[in-house]
């Protein structure tokens, strides 16, 4: 589907102002089909996922990559992504085995939390949403806490429903972007240990994904926020105010 990026990055910056590029993920049956794209780069290293879409985010890169360029290989990033099959091995969670969880029990019980990869793919591009290099499958959205916030009330403004996360702790990205690649529902994560170490994630940030079609509706919603004087960033007004003075302005009607 053909989407007007660049309108919709625009509003994007006036009504979010996120401090992070938006960038978005495409992904690839075949490792040969990406070479299509224009301009495309490669990894030049073995890398973590998480530090291929930093270079896109940070860099303006449009990036590919498959599992050749992925460390851990089935048993980590490739099987927690989908580079790679998840297999037995990986669902027993070894790796994490003394490190981040206490026991092999434990360790088992991370991994089964961890997103099912059903789609099929052997590679990925990472690229700015505005540089029309990509028909992205899922946005990748970074920012702090409130200015995220307030997409997500943009996105529920309309067609009310609630939205509920679950923090897995380390691989967080099987809670964001591989979430909605193959789920199409919304993701959102703390940065993970390794999405700031490596990848350049700050732990004052939160990491939103979203289908394309989900993000127009943020927009949009954000859009109508605005109108009604609910903007991003937040004004402060203060502990020790009368907050009359300040919430009479959003809802007047029911402020005295």
């Amino acid at each position: 589907m053909s989407y007007e990026w660049k309108e919709i990055i625009a509003k994007l910056d006036r009504y979010a102002k996120l401090e992070r590029t938006p960038i978005g993920i495409q992904s690839f049956e075949k490792k040969e089909h990406m070479e299509q794209i224009p301009k495309l780069r490669h990894a030049k290293h073995i890398h973590a996922p998480c530090q291929l879409l930093g270079q896109a985010m940070q860099l303006g890169f449009t990036i590919g990559f498959s599992a050749d360029d992925i460390v851990t290989k089935e048993t980590g990033c490739c099987g927690v992504t989908g580079l790679l099959p998840q297999t037995d091995e990986f669902w027993e969670g070894k790796i994490f085995d003394g490190i981040w969880c206490k026991n092999a029990e434990d360790a088992a019980k991370h991994h089964g939390a961890l997103t099912r990869v059903t789609k099929k793919y052997e590679a990925l591009v990472a690229s700015p949403l505005t540089s029309g290099k990509i028909d992205p499958d899922v946005c990748i959205l970074v920012g702090s806490p409130g200015r995220i916030f307030m997409l997500l009330t943009g996105y529920q403004r309309t067609e009310y429903k609630p939205i509920s996360f679950t923090h897995i702790g380390e691989s967080s990205c099987s809670m964001t972007w591989v979430r909605t690649l193959n789920t199409g529902e919304i993701g959102l994560s703390l940065p993970c240990f390794a999405e700031q170490r490596y990848a350049g994630f700050s732990e004052n940030e939160v990491i939103l994904t979203m289908t394309p079609d989900d993000l127009i509706k943020a927009v949009e919603g954000m859009e109508q926020l605005y109108k009604v004087g609910l903007r991003a960033p937040i004004a402060r007004y203060g502990a020790q105010c009368d907050i009359r003075e300040g919430v009479g302005v959003s809802y007047p009607t029911y402020v005295k």
